[in-house]
């Protein structure tokens, strides 16, 4: 019937709250971890090569 597949696309699915426990745990580990490695910064060999890059793109003309 036309009016079945409406219906049920107007229902909506229950939450798993453990599953979204589990979600907001993994999401916060995550940040944590991304914070941590955010702080320790840009190796000085990685400045120096990106510094020599940039003059080598100036020197081209682009």
């Amino acid at each position: 019937m036309p009016g079945e597949a409406n219906d049920s696309k107007k229902t909506k699915r229950s939450r798993d709250p453990l599953k979204d426990s589990a979600n907001t745990l993994i999401a916060a580990k995550l940040r944590t971890y991304y914070d941590s490695i955010v702080q320790e910064g840009i190796p000085d060999d990685l400045l120096n090569l990106l510094e020599q890059l940039d003059e080598a793109e100036k020197k081209s003309g682009r």
